[in-house]
């Protein structure tokens, strides 16, 4: 199993993980309250340095961020968390009084994925971050086919490369153990290189067959076609 990282899903989006960086206390608690109530599991931080910190430090399936925020602006740690490796494809939600449209804008630009003027509804707020974390797992979901996909025709075309001289490696083999007159020690290394060879060829015939199989998957009527008697 992969290490988990910050910028990994924490979770199977069954409680996912939210990071709260909201500095009034109230209204912190009282989010806190509602998204528990919602299923997801909230840390808090209570200023933007320790939310920064917070973020790098535990796996997160998002973060809502207060733009007001002591020690360093909502702007700045969200800008900070995307120029960061680890959190960079974190979702972020930043809520704040800040109604206006230059402040609206400028969020996005620093790399918010959603922007909401409070009071907001927390159901509102749940659903939006539903929509984020589902949208980040289809897209790591994605790249991880597209990564085995390219894994898969990568091991596919070595194989394909070494087939031939195996092919014909063993072709020799054959033609020159059929030779008479050969000594019986001669013999048997040629036949246990031979062996050799053949299991090599073998195990690469499995791994082409797996191969095109990963990149092929059957249809589930095909499967249950290719199921052993008595297991269909």
């Amino acid at each position: 199993m992969p290490e988990m990282t910050a910028s990994s899903p924490a979770s199977q989006v069954a409680q996912p993980h939210v990071l709260l960086v909201e500095d009034q206390e109230k209204a912190a608690h009282g989010l806190q309250e509602l998204l528990s109530l919602q299923g997801f599991r909230v840390t808090c931080a209570a200023d933007g340095p320790s939310g920064l910190y917070a973020a790098r430090s535990s796996p997160l399936d998002a973060i809502v961020l207060d733009v007001r925020l002591p020690g360093m602006d909502g702007f700045a740690v969200c800008r900070a968390l995307r120029e960061d490796e680890a959190t960079k494809d974190i979702p972020i939600v930043m809520l704040t009084g800040l109604g206006d449209t230059p402040s609206k804008l400028q969020g996005f630009e620093t790399g918010a994925d959603d922007y909401l003027v409070k009071p907001v509804p927390a159901r509102e707020l749940a659903a939006r971050l539903r929509r984020l974390i589902s949208n980040r797992v289809e897209a790591i979901t994605r790249l991880h086919d597209q990564r085995l996909r390219v894994i898969t025709e990568i091991a596919a075309a070595v194989c394909d490369e070494i087939s031939g001289p195996l092919a014909a490696a063993l072709g020799t083999l054959d033609l020159a153990l059929l030779r008479p007159g050969i000594p019986a020690d001669v013999r048997r290394d040629l036949s246990q290189c031979r062996t050799h060879i053949w299991e090599v060829a073998s195990t690469v015939a499995e791994l082409t067959d797996a191969g095109a199989l990963a990149m092929n998957p059957p249809s589930p009527d095909r499967m249950v076609h290719l199921a052993p008697e008595g297991h269909a």
